[in-house]
């Protein structure tokens, strides 16, 4: 009576075990998720002044973050015999927005970024735009940068950070 309770019982575990390794559970299909195209285009941040003949009372500039909690106050305006003051203040916004040296700008994605020392770090797109502008043959891969490659693109750098286009 032994020996066929242990046959049963084997054959149950077996049966256990099987249909839990071969469970088959319906798969779900899964569809591809449309990825969403975005289009930039870039924004000129060049903006026209004009000079108003006519005094009026400046207010004083207050940061966004700050706005909601300050109140905007009203500054005597200076004479409009002083335009030299307003011509010195123009170069200086023009300041903020350029690059800072030692980075380049895409001009595809309007980013900024760092050179890196090495032509091995530097972007995929700065070594994209080295051979668009025909400063180097091809992108190099690692194994095949040398002394005398790394030189060349050390050089083409050095001109690409000098292009309008990429300031």
């Amino acid at each position: 009576m032994a020996e066929v309770l242990f046959v049963l019982l084997t054959i149950y575990v077996v049966y256990v075990v099987q249909s839990v390794f071969s469970k088959k559970e319906p798969k779900t299909e899964e569809k591809p998720v449309k990825k969403a195209v975005v289009s930039a285009e870039v924004v000129s941040d060049k903006e026209q002044k004009v000079v108003v003949a006519q005094a009026k009372p400046a207010t004083k500039k207050v940061a966004p973050a700050k706005r909601a909690a300050t109140k905007t106050t009203a500054v005597k305006a200076k004479p409009a015999s002083k335009p030299k003051a307003k011509a010195k203040a123009k170069p200086k916004a023009k300041e903020k927005t350029a690059v800072v040296s030692g980075s380049l700008r895409n001009p595809e994605t309007g980013d900024v970024d760092k050179i890196a020392t090495s032509y091995r770090m530097t972007k995929r797109w700065i070594k994209d735009a080295l051979v668009t502008e025909g400063l180097l043959p091809k992108v190099y891969k690692t194994t095949e940068l040398d002394d005398a490659t790394k030189l060349k693109a050390k050089k083409a750098i050095d001109k690409l950070s000098k292009m309008d286009k990429y300031q």
